[in-house]
């Protein structure tokens, strides 16, 4: 919980980062001083590391379900679902839950572009080794840990509004 200071101003620290967010893409854009302002070329990964695959889900409340409950329900509940070991079985190096946030600000990200999506309501990100994915994922003990999760997820992601992305990074600003 974050201790409230005396004077402190949310809807100023808001606008700051919100404008540091929309600054921080021309920064990663300047590069070498190069006029074009072409993207600096991605840092390659330590020679010895394993490559890794990012899989992404973005997903989208089920109908009736406020965001809060959705938030709650994915934090609190979903990481248990696939039971003992599920995420040693299926070989999760890193996993992150993005949240997104209901604030008026988000205007000044989104006001400039057209035809968007609805808003996911978050995005679940694990990272696996490509190989562990080829090898391992086909399997039916890591199948049986996967319809855990999945049937657990139909409590509270509408997957018709929702989708994954299987990717790789490309870091061009650590």
């Amino acid at each position: 919980m974050i201790k409230t200071l005396p004077n402190f101003n949310k809807s100023l620290i808001l606008s700051g980062l919100l404008s540091l967010a929309l600054l921080i893409p021309s920064l990663s854009m300047a590069g070498n001083g190069s006029a074009a302002g072409t993207p600096q070329k991605p840092t390659a990964e330590a020679s010895d590391a394993k490559p890794m695959v990012k899989i992404s889900y973005l997903m989208s409340r089920k109908s009736g379900m406020t965001r809060d409950q959705f938030l709650d329900y994915w934090s609190n509940q979903h990481p248990a679902a696939g039971g003992e070991g599920s995420f040693e079985a299926l070989g999760v190096k890193r996993y992150i839950q993005t949240h997104t946030l209901d604030i008026p600000e988000r205007e000044a990200v989104v006001s400039v572009r057209t035809g968007l999506l609805p808003e996911f309501d978050g995005v679940a990100e694990i990272w696996i080794e490509q190989e562990y994915l080829e090898k391992e994922w086909p399997t039916k003990k890591v199948q049986d840990f996967i319809k855990k999760f999945y049937a657990d997820e139909l409590n509270f992601v509408d997957w018709t509004r929702s989708t994954i992305l299987v990717s790789k990074e490309l870091v061009y600003m650590p």
